[in-house]
């Protein structure tokens, strides 16, 4: 049965989904929203989408089938003034939204899928099946979401059996560049009114776009696999309640970083990502007179194991393994009390979480990276006393060996007053967050060793490093907002705290080990020399603060006449303690994340849409654009003053525009076909702090033609169609740069079954 849905008039890709359903037809499902508004399906929102006091973008299942969204990443491109780039690995999902964000670290956006929250980002980037929306917060959620939202949170929602009245099978086969092929299947059957089950598989592989001159194969091959089967039911006219088991499996080579100065990538060890995924879940919804319980728990476990050519060069110098085991577990419990008065409503929750992570993470020296990174610094020292002599190891590899235990657990209560008086509605919403973290590190290395001028035969050396570290945050996050309605406008304001959590950085730990190693060989040789790097000599390096930042924003959601609709915002962030990566000066091993004293940001967005409909032709044109000036107050990492300089890696300028058109033609040959043109424009990204690299504003261009018949869809897709060639990662490592070119020109086809 065909569904013709309107444009919602606050946001424009709210507009954009659902024009996109209104031209293309959709099953029935129970939870569609009614006209003339979009209701928010967001599990923690109550009023539609355009009175909400923020920036919100919703994006339903057929937009994200006809602009071909396959992972959050791509939901990215959609989206003014946010930025996930794809770099790395599957494991890598750095995050930039409105000029905030690091590359490592706690995320600064909340990702909860099918009302969980995710507590680790390594599990954020997926292949997603069978979604039936994406609602995307900006703005710090903190108030109602917690820790690590201060940039917003992006909700998935995917299909349950009771969305249907009778039973439903999908299907999709793809082939694209790189020979990636990629196939899903599912069904849902509503065995009752009352009950249903559903089931879910996908898997895909590719060849990969990446090639390492090293043996001339491609670096980034890969496979990803997945389902999820789920039961929901409803054992009375109040309850609704699903419980759910999702998977997924990731194998792929990794980290196609090549010279800045050659582009070749050229390395001669191996660099590969794997990750094994289990998340249970259990969800309720409680509704009776005026009032709405939300209940929601799961179990999170993740395995994953990434091998790294540390120097990414043919050199033998060091590589890195790290294997992460976690448990983890979430409880979310929030009540929407029925209004003891027509002016005021309130709310109520509570949450707490639990997270554990066994890691280990050796990092082995070669030969070559004995001789520069060790040796080299050490008998440096010895030789101001002792020219003639020096330090030598006789092993041809010399393996770190550390481990490491984290612990994360927390609790918070949060709270949500509602006023409307006529036009006006205030909202204020306080929460109480408590987070209780601590890491044991245990870090040992055996080094065989002689001084020549008193030493004939080699000894060993043993080193250890064994001790742990905690800490406790409080965190109070307040929110309150304003807006006044109109006929045709909703006009906000809003000031909201935000915060990410502090932690514990392993990426440095092999430095301080290794200085620990200079400092032990220099006590058994009875020589009081400082030869150890004075930067990485203590273990609370590894320590960083959590970072909170205060948000001001003005905005507006404006209907017009004739199809034109268009949405507005300014914003201020103010942000303390801001978590940075930074990659040390000279033959380090690791990198360090640091906080910045002091940074702020200004910016502004922008959406226009103007839709049409004429007979038989329908049509959509939206522009969007996304502004963050953010730099630095205050920060000063020992090697140089950074104050007013722009934060790296989170682009300047943003911008999304789509161009869609379709012809209904009623044949049992061809029902329809549309036309959709798109565009995505990034840039200027700073690659570090002193500003002197950066990646220009480029442009990508896509596009995708589908054809339609009553069960089944083919559609051609292509992406970044001029090919153009660009730059999506910078980093210095061991005095090098390096860098990772953005994927080259991709086109595929899909097949899609709906029975």
């Amino acid at each position: 049965m065909h569904r013709f849905f309107t444009v919602m008039r606050a946001k424009v890709f709210i507009w954009l989904s659902l024009l996109t359903t209104s031209l293309y037809g959709t099953e029935e499902v129970t939870d569609s929203v009614a006209l003339p508004e979009v209701e928010v399906s967001a599990s923690r929102l109550v009023e539609p989408a355009s009175r909400q006091q923020m920036q919100l973008s919703v994006i339903d299942s057929l937009l994200i089938e006809s602009t071909h969204i396959t992972t959050p990443k791509d939901v990215a491109l959609l989206i003014p003034n946010v930025h996930m780039p794809d770099y790395g690995s599957a494991m890598t999902s750095s995050i930039y939204i409105r000029g905030i964000g690091s590359r490592t670290g706690e995320p600064v956006l909340g990702m909860v899928v099918d009302g969980v929250p995710l507590l680790d980002k390594n599990m954020y980037d997926q292949t997603m099946q069978d979604v039936k929306s994406i609602e995307l917060l900006r703005g710090p959620q903190g108030s109602l979401y917690g820790r690590n939202s201060p940039g917003g949170v992006m909700e998935i929602r995917s299909i349950r059996p009771l969305d249907f009245t009778t039973h439903h099978i999908r299907g999709m086969v793809s082939r694209s560049t790189a020979k990636s092929v990629g196939v899903q299947a599912s069904v849902y059957r509503p065995v009752r009114p009352d009950f249903g089950w559903g089931i879910a598989a996908r898997y895909r592989q590719t060849d990969g776009f990446y090639t390492n001159a090293f043996d001339n194969r491609r670096i980034d091959q890969g496979r990803q696999a997945g389902g999820r089967l789920v039961v929901d039911g409803m054992p009375s006219d109040e309850w609704r309640v699903t419980g759910t088991i999702a998977t997924d499996w990731v194998a792929q080579g990794a980290f196609p970083y090549a010279s800045a100065g050659t582009g070749i990538i050229d390395f001669n060890q191996p660099a590969s990502y794997r990750r094994l995924a289990l998340v249970p879940s259990l969800s309720a919804e409680y509704r009776h007179n005026g009032s709405r319980l939300i209940l929601g728990g799961s179990y999170q476990f993740m395995h994953d194991d990434m091998h790294m050519d540390q120097d990414y060069t043919r050199a033998d110098i060091f590589t890195l393994r790290q294997v992460q085991h976690q448990h983890n577990a979430t409880f979310d419990a929030l009540l929407y009390a029925p209004k003891p008065a027509e002016w005021y409503e309130w709310a109520a929750g509570l949450s707490a979480f639990v997270k554990t992570n066994a890691m280990h993470a050796p990092v082995t020296f070669m030969r070559e990276g004995i001789e520069t990174l060790i040796l080299a610094g050490a008998n440096r020292g010895i030789q101001t006393v002792f020219p003639e002599d020096s330090i030598e190891i006789s092993a041809a590899e010399l393996p770190i060996d550390s481990d490491f235990g984290f612990l994360n657990a927390g609790a918070a209560a949060c709270h949500q007053s509602r006023f409307r008086f006529g036009r006006w509605h205030i909202t204020a919403d306080l929460r109480l967050d408590y987070e209780y973290t601590r890491m044991h590190y245990l870090s040992t290395a055996d080094t065989p060793y002689r001084f020549t001028l008193m030493m004939p035969l080699f000894k060993t050396v043993h080193t250890e490093l064994n001790g742990s570290q905690a800490a406790h945050y409080l965190q109070m996050l307040p929110r309150l907002a304003l807006s006044y309605e109109i006929a045709h406008a909703t006009f906000y304001s809003y000031v909201a705290k935000g915060y990410k959590a502090g932690g514990y950085n392993p990426q440095i730990f092999s430095t301080v080990t290794q200085n620990q190693m200079m400092t032990d060989l220099a006590a058994d040789m009875g020589i009081h020399l400082a030869i150890a790097d004075p930067r990485f000599t203590n273990v609370a390096i590894t320590s960083y603060k959590p970072e909170t930042d205060w948000t001001f924003e003005l905005g507006t959601h404006f209907t017009g006449e004739g199809g034109v609709m268009l949405n507005l915002d300014a914003f201020h962030v103010r942000c303390y303690d801001q978590q940075v990566t930074v990659f040390p000066n000279g033959k380090t091993t690791g990198r360090m994340m640091a906080n910045a004293a002091r940074s702020r940001v200004w910016g502004t967005e922008a959406e226009l849409q103007y839709r049409w409909s004429r007979n038989r032709w329908g049509g959509l044109i939206v522009a969007s654009y996304g502004f963050a000036d953010a730099r630095f107050i205050s920060f000063d990492d020992g090697m140089g003053s950074y104050a007013g300089h722009f934060i790296p890696y989170a682009p300047k300028h943003t911008a999304h525009g789509l161009v869609m058109t379709r012809r209904t033609i009623g044949s049992p040959l061809l029902q329809a076909v549309s036309l959709a043109l798109m565009t995505d424009g990034t840039g200027i990204i700073y690659w570090n702090e002193q500003n002197d690299c950066s990646q220009p504003f480029y442009l990508l261009w896509g596009a995708t033609l589908t054809l339609e018949w009553q069960h089944a869809a083919l559609q051609f897709w292509g992406r970044n169609l001029t090919d153009r060639t660009y730059d999506v990662f910078y980093f210095r490592s061991m005095g090098n740069d390096f860098l990772q070119r953005g994927r080259p020109r991709e086109t595929g086809i899909n097949i899609r079954i709906n029975l």
